[in-house]
């Protein structure tokens, strides 16, 4: 009777089992007055509702934490009451995190390291060998700038500070939940990004085999202390799953090289459409791959954020003027996103900036996704809400992040340009006229 009762119970597992499935939560800065420490968007109560109902472990590979304390007290519940929780967080040379309160998953949780000695390792290497940052030499020089001078379709770009190596970034967002279910994208642990600022998504996905490739990368960097360039590289045909009718592709960088491979590979096989909404966009190749599509007819829309448009490297007027209608936002809160939409069926989403440093150096996560048409539709969507809320004189004009031309960025209490003023401090933006 109890071997019936066993079969029946593994049966009845069986059939209840969805198949694997990709939810996305898009959260829309429009109307937002500033950061939220509570826990209240979608984007937010997704990750705590799976942090809450874990059952044996949790895994997460964040940036950093800043407000958002439920998210933490969620984490040191699951612990307490059993669940296996572990995590990797930023550092910089300097043993510091972007995040303020970084330092309270440490403090909290018993299982936490970081990329410190990665990064200490780099410095040392680069300290032998002191190439990072060297100047190309066929090209102008742009006034007032004194970084590393880069050479793009005969133009030069530099930022105006000289960059000096701090470490690089362990990027990712992603929790692993009981081996099987999966939180990520573009949302940082914050009170602009779960706290509902930016522009931002999380996907949700449920997948064993996905996991286990996501626990893969994560005790590569938990168990192996191996960030960033000493990562090992995988069998490229492993990562590729199905969900539905989807094909998954994942990639983790900088070892999967998932912009050439990922991205560009499929905006070159761009046939009608491309929505692109992306925090920093400089990578020179990746741009090209843009102005080809749009070359060959395809329509290709971008959405910067404005923070973006003001670093010397960006490539946004290269792309104005090669005929593709780019906005930079206009919000009080960031476009955060790292995301894109192929010919309303494929999809790209996660961590990764598109730069060079967040295709060769960082600790980032991207998935593309193919013939997802119901995300692709919801993306698009978004997309289309997103670019009606901006002016359309933000097609040739680029707003000052932290001005009146940006929402409520003046009354935020939070420094959006980094420039260590915030809102009346910054006068040049807010309150000069």
């Amino acid at each position: 009777m109890k071997s019936l009762y066993f079969f029946i119970t593994i049966f009845f597992c069986l059939v209840v089992r969805a198949e694997d499935s990709l939810k996305i939560h898009l959260n829309s800065p429009i109307d937002r007055q500033k950061p939220s420490a509570d826990c209240l968007d979608e984007i937010c109560t997704s990750l705590l509702s799976m942090i809450t109902n874990s059952r044996s472990s949790i895994d997460f590979a964040i940036y950093g934490l800043r407000g958002q304390l439920s998210i933490l007290e969620a984490l040191d519940d699951a612990e307490k009451r059993g669940v296996h929780v572990r995590g990797v967080i930023d550092k910089d040379v300097y043993g510091d995190s972007y995040y303020s309160d970084t330092h309270l998953l440490e403090k909290t949780l018993k299982n936490i390291r970081s990329d410190f000695s990665a990064d200490l390792r780099r410095k040392e290497y680069l300290e032998r060998d002191d190439r990072e940052y060297e100047d190309s030499t066929e090209c102008t020089r742009p006034i007032f700038t004194d970084g590393p001078l880069q050479c793009f379709e005969d133009k030069g770009y530099a930022s105006k500070h000289e960059i000096y190596f701090s470490g690089d970034i362990m990027h990712n967002k992603f929790f692993i939940v009981d081996k099987q279910f999966i939180w990520t994208g573009s949302t940082n642990i914050s009170d602009t990004g779960i706290g509902g600022y930016n522009a931002n998504l999380a996907a949700e996905i449920d997948s064993k085999s996905i996991a286990s490739l996501y626990t893969e990368e994560f005790n590569q960097m938990f168990e192996l202390d191996l960030y960033h360039k000493e990562k090992f590289k995988r069998n490229k045909n492993i990562a590729k799953m199905n969900i539905g009718q989807s094909i998954v592709s994942l990639f983790f960088s900088p070892q999967d090289n998932a912009m050439d491979d990922g991205v560009i590979r499929l905006i070159d096989e761009a046939e009608e459409s491309i929505n692109v909404t992306i925090f920093f966009l400089t990578h020179n190749e990746l741009s090209k791959a843009l102005a080809k599509a749009k070359a060959r007819g395809v329509n290709v829309r971008v959405i910067l954020d404005a923070t973006a448009a003001t670093n010397g490297y960006s490539k946004h007027e290269y792309l104005r003027k090669k005929g593709i209608p780019l906005k930079v936002e206009s919000w009080g809160g960031k476009m955060h996103m790292k995301a894109a939409v192929i010919d309303q069926k494929h999809i790209i989403i996660g961590s990764m900036n598109w730069t060079k440093a967040g295709g060769r150096k960082n600790d980032e996560n991207t998935l593309v996704v193919r013939n997802d048409h119901q995300n692709a539709k919801l993306m698009n969507e978004f997309f289309d809400k997103l670019w009606n809320s901006i002016p359309e004189k933000f097609l040739t004009k680029d707003p000052l992040p932290e001005s009146i031309d940006s929402g409520g960025s003046c009354f935020d209490g939070i420094d959006n340009d980094f420039d260590k003023k915030i809102d009346e401090e910054d006068f040049f933006g807010c309150f000069s006229f």
